[in-house]
């Protein structure tokens, strides 16, 4: 049965991949309406709720960048006069707008030095490949954490099953040594008849528990499989993930390659 479940996942998983699940995620450098302002920015659409992603682009962006986003208007997030050294040397501000496209959510990010001044791959190409390096890192540690956080608790509840089952196996033990003992004394001729009776009763009620620890034990194992099993897809799910954001070549959409931007649109 435990096989079985095994090989479901594994189609299931297969075929998931073959409908485009395991697809490359990689933003794509497009000129943008962010904040009433057209300007470059990379951008990638993916299969997350828009809330859950605003708030984990928020959460990473504090981390990573020790910049705060604030909610602007028509799903605008934007960080003022911000310094990122991981990204440029510039001072400037960090716009992120999210948006919904055909059922998905789309992420547009955008860093602007100046008014009229943004990163882009012409002018400064250095500092756009770090910028698309945190869009991709931003958008993978929103759809990595949940699972982590969810691999931890796992982990911590399948070491608390098998404290238990450790637990299980001393009383039975234990209880196993104590009805041997009852056994051999039952059969001594030196022992009284009352005794024998006390002890028979007693071995009864040992035998009855070492039964029902039996019972718990198969639950204990059960659950346990389970649990492993969970953690494992979790994991599968984490190095899927992992496989969507593996380098490759990447394709810069402009107003004259409509054909790459149009393959892109999701």
């Amino acid at each position: 049965m435990r096989h079985s479940t095994k090989l479901i996942f594994a189609f299931v998983l297969m075929v998931a991949t073959q409908n485009g699940y395991a697809q490359f995620l990689q933003p794509v450098e497009k000129r943008m309406d962010i904040g009433e302002k057209v300007t470059p920015a990379w951008v990638l659409a993916v299969e997350e709720p828009e809330e859950e992603l605003r708030e984990s682009i928020v959460n990473y962006t504090k981390e990573e960048l020790r910049a705060k986003l604030k909610k602007g208007r028509n799903g605008l997030l934007i960080a003022k006069e911000v310094k990122v050294p991981s990204i440029t040397s510039y001072t400037g501000d960090l716009k992120v707008l999210l948006s919904q496209v055909q059922n998905r959510t789309q992420v547009a990010v955008a860093f602007m030095p100046g008014y009229d001044i943004s990163l882009n791959s012409d002018d400064y190409p250095n500092e756009m490949e770090r910028l698309r390096q945190y869009t991709r890192n931003m958008l993978k540690y929103h759809m990595v954490n949940e699972l982590q956080v969810t691999i931890k608790d796992d982990e911590k509840r399948l070491k608390d099953l098998e404290k238990d089952r450790k637990r299980n196996e001393r009383e039975y033990r234990k209880l196993d040594k104590s009805t041997a003992r009852m056994q051999r004394k039952i059969n001594s001729d030196k022992t009284d008849e009352n005794t024998k009776f006390d002890l028979s009763n007693e071995q009864e009620a040992a035998e009855d528990r070492m039964n029902t620890l039996v019972a718990e034990k198969d639950e204990l194992n059960d659950e346990i499989t389970k649990m492993n099993e969970k953690i494992q897809v979790s994991q599968e799910e984490i190095n899927t993930i992992e496989n969507r954001f593996v380098e490759r070549n990447v394709s810069v959409s402009t107003e004259e390659n409509e054909s790459e931007e149009e393959e892109y649109k999701p």
